[in-house]
């Protein structure tokens, strides 16, 4: 049985009696999208890493590190969708061999890799343009050189995958890919490998640079990884949303936007099950249709809550904003009424002035009128106050009815300034404004 998805919780709590509302609906429809991930790994070579050994996994090749004679492949892995090199003209065996040899030290980091999770409701163009537009940003930002690949999701049938994937032809290809989008075929984590070199180079001669301190640093660090998930975050929503999807990366953690209020509170992070386990768990899922490991039973009881808390936390959410929906529209009704209590006493106060002197002394100190912005405004506010009129001019259109602060959207373009007041004295009449 295919386990729900924290998407179709959410989705399933809005499209109930208060998700159906049109006032309720379009904000909590911005849901968290179960791609909001972002691992940072550094690649050190006192861990025993080989940025040519990472670099031709990631890549599915076959790649020769000339600093300790070894040959690494990928090839048999298989599941390569996209390999792309930035700020690189050579090939990748080159570029990170270059790497290994710009360090001396037997402690060096050679490579920093970001593997962010691709959502599966982009296209494969999609996902390309996103992966290669965030490399050129560390590029322009940090000088660096990047190796980026796209990895196909898991087939849950091994076998299955296999078979498709041989077929090279046009044909095959397509019907290749169609699958992997299936969720009935695979799990569909797509996902990218961005390995970025640890110093500066020049794209023009391939020489490596100075190191990029600013991300390694103990008080910069943590700032430039975040300005790094941000923009990662901030690509990846702008791409989901050009093409009409509803849910939204968000890389917070679960405390962070608990305590914003953006999530509710008890929420528990998945543990990382490593090489391993997940093939134990694959092997498992294979043989018997679902994950019976110990680490698959306490994934589906971290899920399940998880699941249980978000649909709780918004049709709460929901009740709460249709009660402070009509609280507010009782306010609006209230002042409403109150305003044309206090405008009909106004304008009794007016109609009961005994001579012009005191009509202008009433009507200075009527609160429907804050200046008088033409030429006519004395004559039209005396109008309105014998009944010829239904409104007093200052009206504004935009704030005729109650107003929602949370979706009101100003109008184009800025505040006009007011007018001048010009004053034009005539023989025999009163001051006349224009």
């Amino acid at each position: 049985m295919r386990a729900v998805t924290q998407t179709e919780v959410c989705l399933r709590a809005c499209s109930g009696p208060y998700g159906a509302n049109p006032d309720i609906g379009p904000d909590l429809l911005l849901m968290l999208h179960p791609a909001s991930r972002l691992e940072v790994v550094i690649h050190s070579r006192s861990d025993g890493r080989s940025a040519v050994k990472s670099a031709a996994y990631t890549a599915r090749a076959s790649y020769r590190d000339r600093r300790l004679g070894k040959r690494y492949s990928g090839t048999r892995k298989g599941g390569l969708l996209s390999h792309e090199l930035i700020n690189w003209s050579g090939q990748a065996e080159d570029l990170w061999n270059a790497a290994e040899k710009a360090e001396a030290r037997s402690n060096a980091r050679v490579v920093r890799e970001l593997r962010p999770s691709l959502p599966a409701e982009l296209p494969l163009a999609e996902q390309v343009r996103l992966v290669r537009g965030f490399a050129l940003w560390l590029r322009d930002e940090y000088g660096v050189a990047v190796q980026a690949d796209i990895h196909a999701p898991t087939f849950h049938n091994e076998a299955l995958g296999k078979s498709l994937a041989q077929d090279t032809s046009e044909k095959g290809r397509a019907k290749y890919l169609a699958c992997l989008f299936d969720e009935f075929l695979t799990n569909r984590n797509f996902h990218a490998h961005i390995l970025a070199t640890t110093r500066a180079v020049c794209g023009d001669t391939g020489a490596f640079g100075a190191k990029t301190r600013v991300l390694d640093d103990k008080t910069s660090g943590p700032t430039e990884l975040l300005r790094i998930r941000q923009e990662w975050e901030k690509r990846t929503n702008a791409a989901l949303k050009k093409i009409g999807c509803n849910a939204r990366v968000d890389l917070r953690s679960y405390e962070t936007m608990a305590a914003a209020g953006d999530a509710p509170k008890g929420l528990v992070a998945q543990d990382h099950l490593g090489p391993r386990r997940t093939a134990r768990s694959r092997r498992k899922k294979a043989k018997k249709g679902e994950d019976t490991t110990r680490a698959g039973n306490r994934r589906a009881e971290i899920r399940a809550r998880n699941e249980e808390l978000w649909s709780s936390w918004l049709l709460l959410r929901a009740l709460q904003r249709e009660r402070d929906r009509e609280t507010a529209e009782q306010i609006a009704t209230d002042r409403e009424a109150e305003r044309r209590k206090v405008a009909e006493a106004e304008k009794q106060s007016i109609q009961d002035a005994l001579s012009a002197k005191k009509a202008e002394a009433a009507l200075a100190a009527s609160s429907q009128f804050d200046s008088l912005k033409t030429g006519s405004a004395f004559e039209y506010a005396m109008a309105w106050a014998r009944g010829e009129q239904d409104e007093p001019p200052c009206e504004a259109p935009e704030f005729s009815s109650p107003v929602d602060l949370e979706t009101y959207e100003p109008p184009p373009g800025g505040p006009q300034p007011e007018p001048v007041l010009q004053v034009r004295v005539e023989r025999g009449r009163g001051p006349r404004f224009r």
